[in-house]
């Protein structure tokens, strides 16, 4: 069991290869290569404010549009919580390493392809980025909470869990394999508009919405 959750009101993609290669054939020894696996887990830890920046703006700016994601089984009431908190709440209680978020927002995007209406506003964000970053962990972490767990963290019902699950992976078309470069394309872009929006900031001393580049730019179509 993991930590019970309060009730609810980079390294490229080419030092990896090393990874792969026995000890033998010039490759790492095992130390070197948990202290490698660290020394990444720790370098993702940053994506965690961008995405949580990303979710907030994005969910603000549906809702000032009024838009409509087309997908009712994922619409309840007006979250308890802001996007922005509950990402650091799923941080905090679901046990996924960080990269679970930028892959969630990933298979949003593969969702998206699919369904063109798909966008996160207050009255879904619970539900369907709780889904997305769930079907991550269990795709990338080696290991994972239960569904229960998670239905306690995104303070949602066990069986509503179950039924959202199957949901998004049908409407996914299972298509949940992430490469590490495809990875790293999304997650250095992400950053890389994070901080060109921070910069901009200090210069002219103005609150600006992020404008995130390269392919994360798909990412605020939601």
């Amino acid at each position: 069991n993991g930590p019970t959750p309060t009730p609810m009101p980079i390294q490229t993609s080419a030092d990896t290869n090393l990874h792969t290669v026995a000890c033998e054939q010039n490759g790492i020894t095992m130390v070197e290569l948990t202290a490698a696996m660290k020394e990444d887990a720790e370098q993702q830890l940053q994506v965690v404010d961008v995405c949580a920046r990303l979710l907030q703006d994005t969910v603000d700016r549906n809702d000032r549009l009024k838009r409509d994601s087309g997908l009712p089984a994922f619409e309840g009431g007006v979250a308890p919580i802001s996007a922005d908190a509950f990402v650091r709440r799923i941080m905090r209680y679901a046990g996924c390493s960080a990269c679970c978020l930028v892959v969630g927002i990933l298979y949003l995007e593969r969702l998206k392809r699919r369904v063109n209406s798909v966008c996160l506003t207050s009255n879904n964000f619970q539900r369907l980025f709780l889904t997305a970053v769930m079907e991550a962990a269990k795709c990338l972490d080696d290991r994972y909470y239960s569904n229960k767990h998670w239905a306690e963290v995104g303070g949602i019902p066990l069986a509503e869990l179950n039924s959202l699950e199957l949901e998004f992976l049908f409407r996914t078309g299972f298509d949940l394999k992430v490469t590490r470069e495809e990875y790293d394309t999304y997650a250095i872009a992400m950053l890389s508009g994070a901080d060109a929006v921070a910069n901009s900031e200090k210069a002219d001393g103005m609150n600006k919405t992020p404008s995130y580049t390269d392919v994360s730019q798909a990412a605020t179509s939601f």
